[in-house]
């Protein structure tokens, strides 16, 4: 990793009509003359003019679109100070990524000032290092040319002036009479500061009130946490524990890591998965069930009269051998294992795994309750419900949002969009203009975390600082300063609001330093909650059952989650993990219901519930329980933006107050007509080849190490006679045991190397450009499969048919054993492509990058070569970062070290499924790898010789056994 240094951010107070402007400004000369005193004595004349003008507009790039005048701020803190500027301008500042509330920890790349690429941070106790989806796709948000730039009243622009006198006018009335008829909307919020804010308001307001509306986060008081990295079993119910969410990069992180180290002990940390709807989790399961959603407790509850020795239950042969499997295990590993429930379950199953978990052991050992780091959770009064019932009553006058988006996203039984318009007095603060934002009187933007001050709270209650890697794009400004503006009617800047909460936290000492370290490090050390006592509830009685009709299972989307990233095109072409869908939202139906209704994937269906309908295309997916629909919230836009507006069906149409996971008494029917959907995989079987291998601890069936060399072959060898002295052979191993098929890699490739996004029809015939696949496969019945993932870059062949194909030499390989491509020899034939039996080439047959915005412009990595149309695109391997690290050795005159090149989709990974390195360096991670047992070659019998190889997944030693 290169070094890491603050940059200062560009000039303030004042908008500047050109570059060479800023640089004539004396303000700018003083600043040069103080940061480079060696260079400017000696400039005069043109050349000093040349230089001024070359520095300016590396510090202005940024700066000149800002819309609105920024104060001066300190030099934003870094990571780390290697003591000067480094030349490649290449900075790395530590802060937090936060979804639904909940933090992760993150280093955000910076180059000449622009942000361009999301890490893992590697220090974080959380997180450590692990990224998602989400976290990877969050910088193309900053730079989303549909962002809110201004203040809006009643649909027109307006100015900052006049909307502070507005608001601070209504507050000076409202304090007259404590608050009353004040009602304040946030979603989740994790952040210290902005509680604190939100609570001194209250304070000073007593009659107003808060309201949360979390769509999709765990609202409740206590989160249950489960040490994933020590257990030796995992037992879930419907779990979603390596599903995308706010913990996905941890969780996922540390149940791989458990099953590495059970690996090493000889032993196999199983996971065994009771499900209604195919998700991550259930994909990876050991063993699994398909259970219907009203049977989920019941089914619980005939595992704890196993536990606590009571008679068994009456069960269907499948379902009792699950059970059987798993209170064997259970046993086994007693105090070691975990049994955990999806946050979308039911209470009554909530309780029930609490009582398992404390009969077994687990509890304060594998299992912890802390406080809920997201503020009124579990407080019914400050629910969504009570607020649209206050408003319905006439009792609120004021109604102030904050990112908060409910005519969307509340069910739609309350109207909200008709609520906010009997409302005097609304306001809406956020980062765009949505569908609650056009229903409001004022709208004011929200400063996307990237480019502001804050702080918030991982799962467990670490803390972060959230600070700021640039200036705000558009003069946008953070919640807490927002807060600041409502209670005392003035502006303050949000670095200065993060402080006092923190001094008045720390009290006496030596606040500076350790502000420096909690800044430096990513995290404020031994924040964390303390762990609490949780009282196990009393089975409650059940609930409805779904015999009168079909079961709807609301889910969030696994690329778009409930919405919010509905204008972000990396994640709206971003193939869903199991369907494979892109650019639109569907219903999942099993194969039996599918049968049942003559419905194939692709019909149009209609899906009814108490009185409303939504009509959806059907995608039938192996391993969903025969009687229920699965729906997924976050599409069916109409004021999401330009790339989000109008895409798939809107799944909140159906869903009930409560924010319920799921409901009963459906009805489905089949319409006319198919849906236009774009899909990046046609096949899910693996039609006998052995694409993905599963192995067993005790297989004798031992592949080799090296892929096989005597297989005959078309095409020649590699001969590298212009070897320098020290040898390089980078190669790379993906471990499809750990590989969860969550797509955080191909994000992260996608941000590192300028891939760009195509749209729903060149997908839909086969043009998408993704450099690395995540292929699907499916091996058994489709009531019940086993689901594996592979992720599939280039190959970079040893004997690659590319080469032989290329008529213009265009792909070669260099002295590295890198398969190259070389963009401006590249003529356009495809023959490579079709000479490639991989399959991993991708053409770009129109110019999908000249295009676009300036602003999204910004993002894109300097050290990759933009491609425009007509050449060929692949996997490269980071070519860049190798080149850089080859530098860098060269310079300190060292070798690379094991580990010094990590690969964008390396790094992203959660799992640490991807080794990356030299196969000269006899002690490399990628060698050890690949003298696995499990290692193999894919599509070995055509000996290409591959330098991406795989492990092989690992499986239980018998699925079979006869319960106990």
């Amino acid at each position: 990793m290169s070094s890491r240094r603050p940059s200062h951010p560009p000039e303030a107070g004042r908008q500047w009509r050109s570059v060479e402007e800023f640089a004539r400004s004396p303000a700018f000369e003083a600043r040069i003359r103080d940061e480079f005193p060696a260079a400017m004595p000696q400039l005069e004349g043109p050349s000093r003019r040349t230089f001024l003008t070359l520095m300016a507009a590396s510090f202005a790039m940024t700066g000149l679109t800002g819309c609105e005048q920024q104060t001066a701020e300190a030099i934003v803190p870094r990571v780390r100070d290697p003591g000067y500027l480094p030349p490649d301008g290449i900075l790395h500042y530590a802060t937090a990524h936060v979804q639904d509330g909940i933090a992760s920890g993150i280093l955000v790349k910076t180059v000449d000032g622009r942000p361009i690429k999301i890490e893992g941070n590697p220090e974080h106790p959380v997180t450590r290092g692990a990224t998602d989806a989400f976290m990877q796709a969050s910088i193309l948000g900053l730079y989303d040319p549909d962002r809110s730039q201004s203040v809006v009243r009643l649909g027109r622009t307006s100015g900052w002036q006049t909307f502070e006198t507005a608001v601070v006018q209504r507050f000076a009335a409202l304090r007259a009479s404590q608050g009353e008829g004040l009602r304040l909307l946030t979603g989740p919020i994790g952040s210290p500061t902005t509680i604190g804010l939100m609570e001194g308001l209250l304070r000073e307001l007593p009659r107003a009130r808060w309201h949360v509306h979390a769509p999709l986060a765990d609202g409740r008081a206590q989160r249950t946490h489960g040490a994933f990295e020590r257990a030796k079993l995992v037992v879930a119910f419907d779990g979603d524990f390596l599903d995308p969410g706010p913990d996905q990069a941890a969780t996922s992180r540390a149940w791989a890591d458990a099953r590495r180290t059970a690996e090493q002990a000889g032993f196999l940390a199983e996971l065994h998965v009771a499900s209604s709807t195919p998700g991550l989790t259930s994909a990876k399961a050991d063993h699994g069930v398909v259970v219907e959603p009203s049977r989920m407790p019941l089914l619980a509850e005939a595992l704890l009269d196993r536990v606590e020795d009571r008679p068994p239950r009456a069960l269907d042969d499948a379902t009792r051998a699950w059970i059987d499997r798993a209170f064997r295990a259970l046993r086994r590993h007693a105090g070691e294992a975990i049994v955990t429930a999806g946050r979308g379950q039911p209470a009554r199953l909530h309780g029930i795994v609490a009582r398992l978990n404390r009969r077994l052991g687990n509890t304060g050992r594998t299992v912890w309750t802390t406080a809920s780091p997201i503020a009124r959770a579990g407080d019914p009064a400050s629910s969504l419900d009570a607020l649209a019932e206050a408003i319905a009553a006439g009792e609120v006058g004021t109604l102030v949002m904050l990112d908060v988006n409910p005519v969307y996203t509340a069910p739609r039984s309350f109207d909200f969009g008709t609520l906010i318009d009997r409302v005097d007095f609304t306001l809406h603060i956020g980062s765009h203009v949505d569908e609650t934002g056009v229903h409001c009187q004022w709208h004011a933007p929200l400063a996307h975390p990237l480019e502001s001050w804050g702080d918030a709270r991982a799962a467990d209650g670490t803390a972060s600082i959230v600070q700021p890697t640039i200036r705000p794009l558009y003069g946008a400004r953070s919640l807490p300063e927002y807060l600041v503006l409502l209670r005392d009617g003035r502006t303050t800047d949000g670095r200065t609001l993060v402080e006092a909460y923190w001094r008045a936290q720390w009290g006496k000492g030596d606040f500076d330093e350790r502000w420096r370290r909690a800044l430096t490090a990513g995290f404020i050390a031994d924040s964390a909650f303390a762990a609490e006592e949780r009282e196990v509830p009393e089975p409650i009685s059940p609930g409805r059952s779904s015999e009168d009709g079909l079961t709807v299972l609301f889910r969030p989307d696994p690329t778009i989650w409930d919405g919010s990233y509905a204008n972000n095109p990396w994640l709206q072409e971003l193939p869903k993990p199991l369907a494979k869908i892109v650019w639109d939202n569907i219903a999942v139906l099993g194969p039996a219901l599918a049968a049942e209704h003559g419905i194939a994937s692709g019909d149009r269906v209609e899906i009814g519930l108490e009185g409303r309908k939504v009509e959806a295309p059907a995608w039938v997916l192996p391993g969903q329980a025969p009687r229920t629909v699965t729906l997924y919230l976050g599409q069916g836009r109409w004021e999401a933006g330009s790339v989000g507006n109008g895409v798939g069906y809107d799944a909140y149409t159906l869903r009930p107050a409560g924010a319920a996971w799921q409901a009963f008494g459906a009805t489905l029917l089949r319409l006319e007509g198919r849906a236009p959907l774009a899909t990046t995989q046609e096949s899910h079987g693996m039609d006998g080849h052995d694409f993905v291998r599963v192995h067993t601890l005790a297989s004798s069936d031992a592949t080799t190490s090296e892929p096989a060399t005597g297989h005959p072959s078309l095409y020649p060898e590699q001969v590298y006679d212009d070897q320098p002295r020290e040898k390089r052979a980078w190669a790379m191993a993906i471990d499809l045991d750990s590989c969860i098929g969550c797509n955080a890699c191909a994000v992260a490739c996608q941000a590192e190397n300028n891939i760009p996004v195509v749209g729903r029809e060149q997908v839909a015939i086969g043009r998408d450009m993704h450099w690395l696949r995540i292929d699907r496969y499916y091996e058994g019945p489709p009531e019940a499969p086993r689901t594996h993932f592979q992720p599939v870059p280039c190959m970079h062949c040893e004997q690659a048919p590319c080469e032989v194909g290329c008529p213009v030499a265009a792909t070669l390989h260099d002295r590295e054993g890198l398969n190259l491509q070389i963009y401006n020899r590249c003529v356009g034939t495809r023959t490579c492509s079709s000479y490639c039996p991989y399959k991993v080439r991708r053409f770009n047959y129109f110019d999908y990058t000249s295009g676009a915005d300036t602003v999204v412009q910004a993002q894109r990595n300097p050290d990759v070569t933009v491609r425009t149309r007509g050449v060929m695109e692949k996997c490269t391997y980071c070519v860049q970062r190798i080149t850089a690290a080859r530098i860098r050795s060269n310079i300190e005159e060292r070798p690379i070290a094991d580990g010094e090149v990590v690969t964008a989709c390396q790094a992203a990974c959660p799992t640490r499924a991807i080794t990356f390195g030299d196969l000269e360096d006899d002690g490399s991670a990628v060698n050890g790898a690949r003298s696995s047992p499990r290692h193999y070659v894919l599509l070995e019998e055509l000996n290409t010789r591959p330098r991406t190889t795989y492990l092989a997944k690992l499986a239980p030693e018998t699925d079979d056994e006869e319960p106990a």
